[in-house]
This record gives C-alpha cells, structure tokens and sequence, in this order.
C-alpha cells in the first residue's frame, strides 16, 4: 500500500480496479494502472490473470482494512470481456470468493464486504453480467462502466445494495447521460455495542458542479398537430425554438 510506504506523503489512499480502456494486455499483461501504482499514485488491485484455454478461474481475496472497531473487507474485479466473465460464472468453482477468516475476537459477520467491478450490467447483450452472479454476504457494491448515473444505492433481491455513479462528464449522446452527475460519500462504522454485528452505514450524494452541461429531448414532429408536413418553414421555426429553450435550460 502506498500510504505504508515510510517515504511517500499520501493523504487520501486511493484503491483502484481498471476498466475496459486500460485492461491489462500484451505479453506482461500490463494495465496504465500498473504505471500509476508503480509510481505511488494508486493501489492498484482487482487483476487477474488468465492465460491459457477454457474459461479461466479468479480468486477474488479482499482488501482487509481496519480502524477502530470499524473493519471493511474490499473486493475487486477488474473489467474481463463480457462473454468470458459469463462463462466463468456460468462454470462451478471458475470463481471463488475468499471471506475473512471467523477468529475468537473477529466475527466474519463484523466485516462489512464492498464489491467493486467494471461490466456491462443492463442487458446489452445476452452475455451482461447480472447481479445474481453475486453473492448474497455483499453489504455494497460499487458497479463501473455504465454511464448513467443512478447513485443513489438499491437493494436487490440478493441482498445488497447496488450505487452507479455513471460517467462523470458526458462521454456519448444519450438520454442517460442527460440526467445530474454525482459522487457519493459510503461512511462505515461498527456498533460499539454489538462489534461482532453488521456495521452501520449511510451515503451522501454529491452533485458535480463542473461538468459540461448536456440536453436530450426526443422529437415526434408526426405527433405534433399544428405543423404540416409539407410547412418546411414552420418545421424549422418548431425545431429551432426547442433547441433555444434547450440552451436557455443548460444554461440554467
């Protein structure tokens, strides 16, 4: 870890998994996180190795943190291309999660278990991956790659919450990305009372306030009753002004 190291000044640590424009590839399996981890900027965790033919298989062992009572076990799982990750879970025993060891003054119950990972989640493709694939001990998971930004933590069926941040600046020209850009702040911490139990924890939303402002309206001009047609003037005056109320709102 970078903030162990007795000649590095770091104030916030930052874990990091990759994505899919900076997957590791090549004869070394190199990511640019592996150049910004070398350098001290990052710890860089979440890559796994899979050479060789079948579906491949991933040990996915946490990150132990603690301070205090407060203890957090940190998972992390780089982007793998959609259909071999789906095969690799579709396959008994090709992934296989490791849990904090139960100790007399530790409990497995006490960790609070976070999820980061960088896939495809709405149904793209038959092939993205759900949350079911999880497993149900997960307190939070943190799910990259989708751009739009749905912060706000949901529970699924399995157990867990699920929070999106999203891109956070507007990478592709759909409604999704139309909606306010957020970070979030997950504070974790022990019950003094009861150690061995689940840890409380809240979030808070953060609105980013720097990014480029970005507005998505969708137009059906056979739906709109007052134009015709064959009024090529009056169809361009309707578009025009829809656009300038549009700008009127980003620059609101």
């Amino acid at each position: 870890m970078n903030y162990e190291d007795p000649n590095a000044n770091v104030a916030l640590p930052i874990f990091s998994i990759h994505g899919n424009h900076d997957d590791p590839a090549g004869e070394a399996n190199l990511s640019a996180m592996d150049i910004l981890a070398q350098a001290g900027l990052v710890n860089y965790f979440g890559k796994h190795g899979l050479g060789g033919g079948g579906a491949g298989r991933v040990d996915l062992k946490p990150v132990l943190m603690r301070k205090g009572l407060t203890k957090l076990a940190l998972y992390g799982l780089g982007y793998i291309r959609d259909n071999r990750l789906h095969q690799m879970f579709s396959v008994k025993g090709c992934v296989r999660w490791h849990r904090p060891a139960e100790t007399s003054d530790c409990a497995s119950s006490s960790w609070f278990n976070v999820m980061l990972i960088h896939q495809n989640r709405a149904a793209h493709s038959k092939n993205a991956i759900s949350d079911r694939y999880l497993p149900e001990w997960l307190d939070y998971v943190v799910w990259g790659h989708e751009h739009e930004c749905l912060i706000e933590p949901t529970e699924v069926p399995g157990g867990f919450h699920i929070s999106q941040p999203g891109s956070s600046v507007v990478t592709s020209l759909i409604e999704g990305e139309a909606k306010e850009k957020k970070i979030c702040v997950l504070e974790v911490k022990a019950d003094p009372e009861n150690p061995n139990g689940a840890p409380y924890w809240r979030t808070t939303a953060i609105p980013l306030k720097s990014t480029r402002p970005f507005e998505f309206e969708q137009i059906a001009l056979a739906s709109i009753g007052e134009l015709e047609a064959t009024d090529q003037k009056g169809l361009s005056t309707y578009l025009e002004n829809r656009v300038n109320a549009m700008i009127s709102r980003a620059h609101k």
